[in-house]
């Protein structure tokens, strides 16, 4: 776990909106602009176009060639967004490119480095693996039923509706809702163990998928 000095440093990073990082907030703006952070991404991964894509490399970096910081996941192919929510919804899509095994969703802004998004308390993600989809949360899975290949997908967040939502892309439609439990702010989350996915933010929340 990080430690809890590093921790509050964190939390307080966040809510102040420093150290190069941003924040959305307030039920005034429902899109979420987001890059890739590097120096959260595990040495096996690289991120492309202009740090809003991840490709997964075997073999990897040597992590001791590695600038080193404590941001960064240091057991698992993690990467994490540079923008954090507390309030509102949020609509962002990904594009997935040969991938067969990969997690999306969202987590905590200072969620241990030693892990993986989905088996604590403190991330919320849905799962691709084995041409199935499953939601994730504390290491438990709940299969996802009537979905197929992914190509496009979306993820909506109702952040005081305490609840992440898989989107169909293309039809613009509930595919699967994720029930939550947020303590404080968070931030998109990938995991990835082959191919590519390509992030894109900066997008409406679907109207015919807005709160009312």
């Amino acid at each position: 776990m990080a430690a809890p000095m590093l921790r509050a440093l964190r939390r307080q990073d966040w809510a102040l909106c420093g150290a190069g990082r941003a924040c959305v907030s307030g039920s005034s703006r429902r899109d979420i602009s987001f890059k890739l952070d590097e120096r959260t991404a595990h040495s096996s991964l690289d991120l492309f176009k202009k740090d809003t894509g991840i490709i997964y490399r075997m073999l990897g970096i040597d992590p001791t060639k590695m600038p080193q910081n404590p941001e960064r996941f240091r057991e698992w192919a993690v990467v994490l967004g540079d923008t954090a929510m507390s309030s509102g919804q949020h609509y962002w899509e990904v594009t997935v490119k040969r991938s067969q095994h990969f997690r999306i969703g969202v987590a905590d802004v200072d969620i241990s480095r030693e892990g993986c998004i989905g088996v604590d308390d403190r991330s919320w993600v849905f799962a691709y693996t084995h041409r199935r989809w499953h939601t994730m949360l504390a290491n438990e899975t709940t299969p996802i039923s009537n979905i197929g290949n992914p190509e496009r997908v979306g993820l909506l967040l109702d952040y005081e509706g305490r609840k992440l939502s898989l989107v169909d892309a293309g039809k613009q439609i509930l595919i699967h809702t994720l029930a939550t439990e947020f303590q404080g702010p968070v931030v998109p989350a990938f995991a990835i163990w082959d191919g590519e996915l390509l992030t894109h933010s900066g997008l409406d929340v679907p109207k015919n998928l807005s709160a009312s």
